[in-house]
């Protein structure tokens, strides 16, 4: 399992994170935990969308450098 620290999906001003516990790597990432800024456990609830942002966000990071886009001059 690996850890990455995330956009809060709670927070409407993107000013926090959260710790996100998956397993898997790219493409195939499953969330395992999702702690906020109080430590507490939320991805029970997080809807769908949520997740699957967090998962979108974790594999930007994570996919293999030959798939990300080129850096805009």
């Amino acid at each position: 399992m690996a850890n990455h620290f995330c956009l809060d999906p709670n927070d409407p001003y993107a000013q926090t994170e959260v710790l996100v516990i998956f397993e898997g790597s790219y493409p195939d990432i499953r969330l395992v935990s999702v702690i906020d800024r109080h430590e507490e456990e939320i991805l029970s609830d997080l809807v769908d969308e949520q997740q699957r942002d967090l998962i979108r966000e974790i594999a930007a990071f994570y996919r293999p450098s030959d798939d990300r886009p080129a850096a805009a001059a």
